[in-house]
């Protein structure tokens, strides 16, 4: 067990290591040129202890920590060359591939395959016994030299081809009694496929490439595309496709005078190389396998939305990613079908269910009832549209104007007695914008209004409603929505709470009074002063304040004397001066707010300029055919937007989720102005009764002020003040 260091020991030894990382990072490169220089000498040994143990022993760790971070992580080799030679046919072929590793440890270099119709044998890596192994369609050698060369050999069995994943920078083919269909000598290989092809080989025998891919697409119909690649050192002449699965044939491209004969597709070719796509419909699907002359088909299988296929047998799938047929559908799914080896394909229709093909975003529509009984509507629906080319709208009235997206469209029927406007819905997000007219006579007194609304099969998410009132027409509850809307809002029932509250501590009830009738006095002060509110809500606004003053001023003269009453005096009347400022404003606002005027005409450009044909139109006073219509209505031009009459006073409902079998029918409850007017004169009544009541405390606080003026400041002692008038 080593001796632990002193104090002194260790500080010596991370000095010398501060030293040293400092020696290596700013060291003059000559120091190290002369060291290699002097490299042929054998070095001494250093001691662990000294500078040139620790030196030797920090380098050694910077220089593994950079071997760590340099280690390779992506395409980690080289293929150079490959050399293939011997006699097509006649035995094994003879390969010498040279390539190299890079990074540090071993690696996956990919060699060629498929490994089930490929044999590599008698196999040396630089003299030595490799490590070679096969995964997907592809053998590999695991190595770590820096270079290699990989002799061997392999045998083809079937299908006389030789795929090669690469990247290969060179192949070379010497050959003998046959040769390399695509050629000796080829440079940049990747993902390619070798055919070889032998000498004296018969033309009736078939070609010597047959590369068949087929896609099946599963829909309304079931259709298929066949891609056929054929080479040969001779030429093709005609060949024949079988149709063993019930195609029928539409199309073939790459081949003229093509014709079905006995079940067999008759292709006509010419020259030694041949490429066809072939495409058609097939009336069932069912059991597949590959042509007897391929060694393997790829076969690419696909189902739209409303179909389901199922695959089974003994086929491998692979990436869809890797299909020589571009794909068309998300559910693509590829198959190596080889020699031999089948695959079972089912279909299975799904039923679709109804969806929302167009939605409703938002239904916002206004509506004005003018003195007379007139309902001007004005309505903006915001919609998203997936394949809907019109949409049946009954406006509930007599439709003016229609727009899309601010731009006017001509007002069209369904037939001569529809009444129905059909909008036309554009695809996407749009907004559509519909004015119609309709009328509502008033009641004199008040009554019942179902306020009209407009119906579409569409569903909506959203509906709401404004209803503009005019002077006479006062809102009791417009029912139908989400929720009540009446007569009375938040800031409404406030301010009748606060008149309760002022008028329950300013009534003064005399000495002796009967609770009854001294409760029943304080009631109708505060519905004298609530009443005040909804006749003027400035002159509420002061009474309250002026109320609220006087009984704080008395309150302030029975609690402080002298000076100090005086600029109590003044702060209570500057606070209450700012406050009735502000709650004026607040009361002129909120009823400017009920009276806005809603404009939705869109903005006005600049006539353009009258055409040949415009000035042809004009009649032979010189004025424009239109003006001789009665009220410049015309039949089938573009219609200009109406601007909305003036209201006085609004009120809304919103429904959330509106279909046919859930309409919106809102539905107003109102009285009239000649309802209000004996309300008016109660209310009249009941304030003479109050001051008929408060007569001697008003006239006791008049002798007070006339006393108080007429003493002026100069009396030594102010007079008795007397209560206020709620006391």
């Amino acid at each position: 067990m080593p001796l632990p260091r002193s104090p002194s020991a260790s500080l010596r030894l991370s000095l010398r290591l501060l030293v040293a990382a400092l020696v290596l990072l700013f060291a003059p490169r000559a120091s190290f040129a002369q060291g290699l220089a002097d490299a042929g000498a054998p070095a001494p040994a250093a001691s662990p202890e000294s500078w040139a143990g620790q030196l030797d022993g920090l380098s050694r760790w910077f220089e593994q920590q950079r071997r760590r971070g340099a280690r390779c992580t992506e395409r980690c080799y080289t293929l150079d060359r490959l050399r293939i030679t011997g006699r097509v046919g006649e035995g094994p072929l003879r390969f010498e591939l040279t390539g190299g590793a890079l990074g540090d440890g071993p690696v996956a270099i990919p060699l060629f395959g498929p490994p089930a119709h490929l044999r590599i044998e008698a196999a040396t890596e630089d003299g030595r016994d490799p490590v070679i192994g096969f995964e997907g369609d592809h053998y590999f050698l695991f190595t770590a030299a820096r270079r290699f060369v990989l002799k061997g050999t392999f045998t083809l069995d079937g299908d006389p081809a030789l795929t090669i994943p690469g990247p290969l920078n060179a192949l070379e083919a010497d050959v003998t009694a046959g040769a390399v269909v695509e050629g000796a000598r080829l440079s940049g290989l990747s993902g390619a496929t070798l055919h070889f092809s032998r000498e004296g080989a018969a033309q009736g025998s078939g070609p010597t490439v047959f590369q068949l891919s087929r896609a099946v697409r599963v829909g309304r119909e079931i259709g298929f595309e066949y891609r056929l690649v054929m080479r040969s050192g001779t030429d093709l002449g005609v060949a024949r496709l079988p149709l063993p699965f019930g195609e029928k044939v539409l199309d073939v491209t790459g081949s003229v005078g093509w014709h079905v004969e006995g079940g067999e597709l008759v292709l006509p070719t010419s020259g030694r190389n041949a490429e066809m796509v072939i495409t058609g419909t097939l009336a069932k699907v069912g059991s597949f396998a590959p042509d007897a002359r391929s060694g393997y088909e790829w076969w690419l299988l696909e189902s739209d939305p409303e179909h389901r296929v199922t695959v089974a047998g003994d086929a491998r799938q692979l990436d869809a990613a890797e299909s020589p047929i571009a794909r068309t559908q998300a559910t693509s799914r590829l198959f190596l079908v080889q020699k031999g080896q089948h695959i079972e394909v089912g279909v299975q229709s799904l039923t679709s269910v109804d969806v929302l093909a167009a939605v409703v975003r938002a239904h916002q529509r206004m509506i004005v009832l003018t003195e007379r009984g007139d309902l001007v509507s004005d309505d903006t629906l915001t919609y998203e549209n997936n394949g809907i080319d019109y949409l049946l709208y009954a406006p509930d009235g007599r439709p003016i104007y229609l727009a899309t997206d601010t731009k006017a469209e001509r007002i069209m029927h369904q037939g001569k007695d529809g009444n129905d406007v059909l909008v036309p819905l554009r695809t996407g997000s749009h907004a559509v914008r519909v004015q119609s007219l309709a009328d509502a006579p008033i009641a004199p007194f008040g009554g019942r209004l179902e306020v009209p609304m407009p119906s579409y099969p569409l569903t909506a998410s959203r509906a709401s409603v404004t209803l503009g009132l005019p002077a006479r027409v006062f809102p009791v509850a417009l029912l139908g929505g989400d929720k009540p809307e009446g007569l009375l809002d938040e800031g409404d029932v406030a301010a009748l709470l606060v008149a309760l509250g002022v008028a329950w501590i300013a009534v003064r009830v005399p000495p002796g009074t009967p609770r009854p009738r001294a409760r029943g006095l304080r009631l109708l002060g505060g519905a004298v002063l609530g009443g005040l509110w909804f006749l003027s809500p400035g002159l509420f606004v002061a009474v309250v304040t002026g109320l609220v003053t006087a009984l704080l001023l008395w309150l302030v003269t029975r609690l402080v004397r002298g000076a100090r009453l005086l600029a109590s005096a003044t702060l209570l009347l500057g606070v209450a001066g700012v406050v009735c400022l502000i709650a004026l404003a607040f009361a002129t606002t909120r009823s400017a707010s009920r009276a806005v005027s809603y404009d939705l005409s869109p903005a006005s450009s600049p006539p353009p300029a009258p055409s040949a044909a415009a000035e042809r139109a004009k009649d032979v006073t010189g004025n424009w055919l239109a003006q001789t219509a009665v009220g410049g209505v015309l039949e089938g031009v573009t219609p200009v937007a109406l601007t909305l009459p003036s209201y006085a006073r609004t009120v809304g409902a919103t429904r959330e989720l509106v279909t046919r079998e859930r309409p919106f029918r809102p539905t107003l409850y109102y009285v009239t102005a000649l309802t209000l007017w004996p309300l008016g004169l109660l209310w009249l009544a009941a304030a003479a009764l109050l001051v008929r009541a408060h007569r001697e405390s008003i006239a006791a606080a008049s002798r007070w002020i006339r006393a108080r003026v007429q003493r002026g400041p100069e009396a030594s002692a102010p007079a008795e003040p007397p209560p206020p008038v709620g006391g």
